[in-house]
């Protein structure tokens, strides 16, 4: 089956004569040709819903060619897809060149009801390049993608589309895709791309508007080893990272910025989940750089919880207070200060470079040299899942039977490794049993959310000092937390013995 491995890559329009004198490129003489493309769907987008684009080109003013691809562009703007391309006419759909035979039943099922939907139509200046052996091609497309007026459709739309491809032409390894892109993005602002101009153009046919991303499902199969499952599980954090990244820049829902935050959390729990299998360097380069990131994206979640879940029904409870008024006022000022920081942190160059530069590494994430004394890191995955789980559930149960209070900093503890727990339990959810599995995650969720808003109350707390002019809450706030805390409490109590006696899914 023919495979497209290119990498994509967004570049801001005035950096494009940049990129055609870059040192790379030196000698190298591009080829500039026209092309028009037309997207073909049913008016349900069956082919959408199934994950493939079909294209009509006009390569030139003769040349016409028919696409099919299959498949979402991949994490760090890397897209491995399949691809059947042939020579055709205009309005000609020849589907036996698919080799995927469900496939090309699909399609030629849909080929009566098949219609255009939008289109591309772009220059674009290509250079082909030998790289290590290798023969890449960079190509850069301006132009714009719109939509086609269609019978009972919207009124049609277009936005502008400024790119770079790194596509394989002879090769497997993306390495010397992201080498050079690492090259490139050293002098331009090229960030990586991960919505295809397919993508994009449906987006716009549709109007439809970004929705936050949540956690992918677990991508870890049980033939995986250590360190596959390690590379896989990394790749999805990643992809929903990118997945949430425009929506938090523009600001206009916080839960962008909080999925962004998961994405960004479940990747430093997987380094400490996975450290036993991987290289103490790698480990070194990127676990900072994540962590530095993922502070300069926790403000703002911070101010929305205090805002909605904190202060609201103080709000509604109290309606008119003054204290509280001015609470609101501060707050939701220094919120957006917050979400604006967020967005900014997530279109700084550094953070391309860090995308670009930790999807490569993964790429070529190797064992550490086994020692003598620890074979974890050449155990089966499913030794390894028990290993690692078990550990996580000590630490909670080292936690629990200390002696002493239970105050707001140990909770704080036991929040954190039940986090840790919840998030391997995720991670390795298709290695372990699952009838076992849900039930212990069921009771795992709500102790997790009850030391969740636990938290929240200390957080609410250190906020109000921020922004009150006074330093600190009036007496009706601090009881209010100061009762619901009790409570919670409480609550929390009754749970975590239920949750200490179950029954562990991997045991």
């Amino acid at each position: 089956m023919p495979k497209e491995i290119e990498l994509k890559l967004r570049l801001p329009p005035s950096q494009a004569r940049c990129l055609q004198v870059h040192p790379v490129l030196s000698g190298c003489s591009p080829q500039k040709y026209r092309l028009f493309n037309t997207y073909y769907d049913t008016p349900e987008l069956d082919l959408r819903k199934r994950g493939i684009a079909l294209r009509l080109r006009r390569k030139g003013w003769s040349v016409w060619l028919m696409t099919v691809k299959g498949g979402d562009s991949g994490v760090g703007g890397l897209a491995q897809r399949s691809e059947w391309e042939a020579a055709t006419q205009p309005g000609l759909f020849d589907f036996s060149i698919v080799s995927d035979v469900g496939l090309r039943e699909f399609l030629e099922a849909h080929h009566p009801r098949l219609q255009p939907v939008f289109s591309t139509d772009f220059t674009r200046t290509a250079w082909t390049l030998t790289l290590d052996g290798t023969v890449v091609e960079l190509a850069l497309d301006r132009g714009k993608i719109s939509t086609l007026a269609l019978a009972g459709g919207a009124v049609p739309a277009s936005q502008s589309l400024c790119e770079v491809e790194l596509e394989l032409v002879e090769g497997e390894s993306p390495d010397v895709l992201f080498d050079l892109a690492i090259t490139l993005a050293a002098d331009l602002q090229l960030h990586p791309e991960i919505v295809s101009k397919a993508e994009r153009g449906y987006a716009l046919a549709e109007q439809a508007l970004p929705l936050p991303f949540k956690a992918f499902a677990s991508p870890v199969e049980k033939t995986m080893s250590p360190v596959e499952a390690f590379r896989a599980i990394a790749l999805s954090c990643v992809l929903q990272l990118q997945r949430n990244e425009a929506g938090a820049i523009a600001g206009s829902n916080p839960e962008f910025v909080h999925q962004a935050r998961v994405a960004i959390r479940r990747l430093r729990s997987a380094f400490k989940l996975f450290s036993p299998v991987l290289s103490e360097r790698f480990v070194e380069v990127y676990s900072p750089r994540w962590r530095d990131l993922a502070g300069s994206l926790g403000s703002a979640r911070d101010w929305d919880v205090f805002l909605a879940e904190t202060l609201a029904p103080l709000e509604e409870a109290f309606p008119g207070d003054a204290d509280l008024a001015v609470l609101r006022a501060n707050g939701e000022a220094t919120k957006t200060k917050a979400q604006e920081s967020a967005g900014v942190a997530l279109k700084q160059k550094a953070y391309s470079q860090l995308l670009l530069a930790f999807s490569a590494a993964l790429f070529r994430v190797e064992p550490p040299t086994i020692d003598a004394q620890d074979k974890l890191s050449d155990a089966s995955l499913h030794k390894f899942t028990s290993r690692r789980l078990e550990k996580r559930a000590k630490e909670i149960e080292r936690l629990l039977s200390e002696h002493g209070k239970m105050n707001a900093e140990r909770r704080h503890e036991l929040r954190i490794d039940f986090k840790k727990l919840r998030y391997a339990l995720e991670f390795f959810a298709p290695v372990l049993p699952r009838k076992r599995l849900t039930d212990y995650q069921a009771s795992l969720s709500v102790i997790q959310d009850l030391l969740g808003t636990l938290n929240d109350q200390v957080t609410a707390s250190r906020l109000i000092k921020e922004v009150h002019p006074k330093g600190k809450p009036d007496p009706l706030t601090r009881g209010w937390i100061a009762g619901r805390t009790q409570l919670l409490i409480s609550a929390l109590n009754s749970e975590l013995r239920g949750f200490m006696a179950s029954r562990k899914p991997w045991r």
